[in-house]
């Protein structure tokens, strides 16, 4: 498994940091905050996510959640 380096911002403020260990970047940030992400990292809320070995850079973001049908 590889190691990344997670960092959470508002905008363009770093807001948190942590590490996971996991097989992908995706995984590893789904891993630290709990929550699916998307690969869509253009929201106000992102995560930067580094792979210590490789070097690269991924931006994720909370992935969004359909809509409730309270009609029901």
């Amino acid at each position: 498994m590889a190691r990344f380096q997670i960092e959470e911002f508002y905008g363009e403020r770093i807001v948190a940091k942590g590490s996971a260990e996991a097989p992908d970047a995706l995984s590893a940030t789904e891993t630290l905050t709990g929550k699916p992400m998307s690969t869509k990292g253009l929201q106000e809320h992102w995560f930067r996510v580094v792979d210590e070995r490789e070097g690269t850079v991924h931006e994720f973001s909370i992935a969004e959640e359909s809509p409730k049908d309270f009609a029901k």
